[in-house]
């Protein structure tokens, strides 16, 4: 719905945001120059209004203020609700796996298809997607209330081993069904393209672990299958562990007695540690067997993500006995 009446369209933006609405409101039918888009404008879209409240950021590694102009918080002016609205943005880089170069691109059009075949999973993002004047992919997202697992799993306030022992099962448990539903979506045809850390929103309300931004195209097709890798050795670490940063600061890994090696980095990041058990000799050595499945030395490698989840409900239970 429209809101024509600009008295009216004012009144709603103050009812809704607790703040009076700028003198002169820009109306905007055409986002195809995302830049030029702040807060305090309206984006009209698909016979919608949405007040743009601000641009989302991205928060990784505690790098807070890198802003993602493509990206806007606004509140849906018929219903008071606070959406994301992400523009379109197109992109290009390569990215590396091993020998493979990756090349990934962004495509609005990938992420609109998902939100369609995923509209009623529960371990994903949920939105629906509208066109501007222009014909550009735009996607409404509703937002999801918690922290990245990112975030969660560092701040837990546990020692490692403390938390390997006491908190771990129950974050594996929970990064299960997200595996799950990568399977989900290659039987659909589709895939993530961007399986990362802080791409996995912990829902406060519920627990459940949700999948967001999937918006990246990969051209190779078990990029995602690897990259589940870089989510079980962040959990299992409590964190990432530079191999550098295990022999500079030897005092942070008291129990480490073997010497690593360069088949026991990450395929994926060859400067992170895969191989735990050599800082934390206290993981099983059936997880650990997981994790390598992951590493530069890994001579057995994952085909399918029902391997993955088969694994993962075999070693479960045994991190959750005394």
């Amino acid at each position: 719905m429209t809101i024509d009446n600009l008295a009216e369209l004012k009144d709603r933006i103050e009812t809704f945001t607790g703040r009076p609405a700028p003198g002169r409101l820009e109306i905007l039918e055409d986002t195809s120059e995302y830049m030029a888009i702040h807060r305090g404008m309206v984006l009209r879209l698909q016979g919608h209004d949405y007040y743009v409240t601000g641009d989302a950021r991205e928060g990784r590694f505690g790098i807070n203020e890198q802003p993602k102009f493509w990206v806007k918080y606004a509140v849906d002016l018929f219903t008071g609700a606070r959406k994301i609205i992400k523009l379109v943005f197109h992109e290009e880089f390569t990215s590396r796996l091993g020998p493979f170069l990756i090349r990934c691109s962004r495509s609005p059009i990938k992420e609109s298809d998902i939100l369609e075949i995923v509209r009623d999973h529960p371990h994903f993002m949920h939105g629906f997607t509208v066109r501007d004047v222009k014909g550009n992919t735009i996607r409404i997202l509703e937002i999801i209330q918690g922290e990245t697992l990112l975030a969660h799993v560092v701040d837990i306030p546990q020692s490692h081993e403390e938390y390997f022992f006491q908190t771990l099962p129950g974050v594996l448990r929970s990064i299960l069904p997200c595996v799950e539903a990568l399977g989900f979506l290659y039987e659909r045809g589709q895939h993530h393209g961007d399986v990362r850390n802080d791409h996995i929103l912990v829902e406060a309300s519920t627990g459940r672990y949700r999948w967001i931004d999937f918006d990246y195209h990969v051209n190779y097709p078990d990029y995602d299958l690897w990259s589940v890798g870089n989510i079980l050795i962040y959990a299992a670490g409590k964190g990432i562990h530079p191999i550098q940063t295990a022999y500079e600061n030897p005092s942070r890994y008291p129990l480490m007695r073997e010497r690593l090696t360069p088949e026991d980095a990450m395929l994926f990041y060859p400067y992170r540690v895969a191989n735990l058990k050599k800082l934390f000799p206290y993981i099983p050595q059936r997880l650990n067997e997981i994790l390598m499945r992951f590493s530069v030395g890994a001579r057995d490698f994952y085909m399918d993500f029902r391997a993955q989840v088969q694994d993962l409900e075999e070693v479960i239970p045994l991190l959750e006995s005394p």
